[in-house]
């Protein structure tokens, strides 16, 4: 008899877990993400080469908001872009580090770039690299860039071999 108080909480923690189970979305392919997000990487890759801004602003959000390196070098390359994202002619290699699903609607990714471009005054190219942390949104037609934090600070593993 002195457990009979006990029923009640066993009882709410059921209709809790059973109401919890029949309200969660379904499992997102996480596979199926992540090509999707390779894809989306490597078509930004693309854009950005081919100096396409309206291939490359189809794969943003248009409520994105991109915070790029503050340092020197990535100022003096963002005056020479003119209010685009990158001069013509630019290269962005784009390494992951670590790609997380949240769930459909959601993912993050923390990796690092290289931008190269040529400086159009001396002919030299000019390396940037960055560490980023980049908020991707699907809204419903597709994956696409919704926030970005960019540094010119190493990430800590170091820079990826491939740059």
């Amino acid at each position: 008899m002195k457990q009979m108080w006990l029923i009640p909480f066993v009882a709410a923690a059921l209709l809790t877990a059973c109401a919890d189970q029949s309200e969660r979305a379904p499992a997102v392919d996480r596979e199926t993400a992540l090509a999707e997000l390779d894809a989306l990487r490597a078509q930004f890759e693309e854009a950005v080469a081919a100096g396409d801004m309206a291939a490359l602003g189809a794969l943003v959000s248009p409520d994105a908001v991109i915070l790029q390196p503050g340092a020197a070098d990535w100022k003096a390359m963002q005056q020479l872009a003119a209010g685009a994202p990158f001069p013509q002619g630019a290269q962005i290699e784009i390494t992951p580090l670590e790609t997380v699903i949240v769930n459909e609607r959601w993912a993050f990714e923390r990796g690092a770039s290289l931008v190269t471009y040529t400086d159009p005054e001396s002919g030299d190219e000019i390396a940037l690299r960055d560490a980023f942390l980049v908020i991707f949104r699907n809204d419903g037609e597709g994956w696409r860039l919704y926030r970005e934090v960019a540094s010119a600070s190493e990430p800590p593993e170091g820079w990826p071999e491939a740059q």
